[in-house]
C-alpha cells in the first residue's frame, strides 16, 4: 500500500466519522439558557464566591490599611442595573436583589484587594478584579461596574500598586453610592 492511499484513507475515515458524530443524539449541542437560568447562575455564582472567601480569611488576621487618598479619581454615572432587565429577562425586584448580593461580594473581597495591592500580588488582584468586573457588568452599567472596568484595565496593564490603590478607592467610593442607591448600611 502506498502513501497516498493510506492518506485518501484516513481522510475517508475521518469523514465518516464526523458525519456519524453530527447524526447522534445532540448531546455535544449546548442547549441555551433561559434568562431565568442565566440569573439563577449568576446568583450561584455570587454566593459560592462569597462563601469561598469567608472560609478563606484567617479570624484575627489584622490588616495593614492603606492610606486613604483623595476619591474619586474618576466620575462615573449612578450605576443602573437596566441590563439585568432589559437582557436577562429580570423583574426590578430581582435585579436590586442581585445589586444587593453584588454589594456583598465586593465588600468581601475589599479586605483581599488591599492585602494584594500591600503585597503586589498582580495575579491575586487580577482574579478578584475579573471575577467582580463581570458580576457588575452583567448586571448593569456606570458607577461601581465602571469603577471595575477601568480598575481591571489599570491591573492587566501592571500600573504601579499606589496607581492600584486610587483605582481601589475609587470602586470603595461607588461601592458606598450603591449601598446608599439601595438602601443598604
Amino acid at each position: 500500500m502506498n502513501y497516498e492511499t493510506l492518506l485518501l484513507g484516513s481522510a475517508i475515515v475521518m469523514l465518516v466519522a464526523l458525519i456519524i458524530y453530527s447524526i447522534l443524539p445532540a448531546k455535544h449541542v449546548s442547549i441555551p439558557k433561559t434568562a431565568e437560568s442565566q440569573a439563577e447562575s449568576l446568583k450561584n455564582m455570587l454566593d459560592e464566591y462569597a462563601q469561598k472567601v469567608q472560609e478563606d480569611q484567617v479570624p484575627g488576621e489584622e490588616k495593614v490599611p492603606i492610606p486613604e487618598v483623595e476619591i474619586p479619581t474618576k466620575k462615573y454615572p449612578k450605576y443602573n442595573n437596566a441590563r439585568a432587565v432589559d437582557e436577562m429577562g429580570l423583574s426590578q425586584e430581582d435585579a436590586d436583589t442581585f445589586v444587593l448580593d453584588l454589594i456583598k461580594a465586593v465588600e468581601s473581597e475589599v479586605p483581599r484587594m488591599e492585602e494584594a495591592i500591600k503585597n503586589s500580588e498582580y495575579k491575586t488582584l487580577e482574579e478578584i478584579v475579573h471575577t467582580i468586573t463581570g458580576s457588575s457588568s452583567t448586571l448593569g452599567s456606570g458607577g461601581i461596574s465602571s469603577a471595575f472596568i477601568s480598575f481591571y484595565a489599570a491591573v492587566q496593564h501592571h500600573d504601579s500598586m499606589p496607581d492600584l490603590s486610587i483605582h481601589l478607592q475609587n470602586v470603595k467610593y461607588y461601592l458606598e453610592q450603591l449601598k446608599e442607591d439601595s438602601k443598604v448600611s
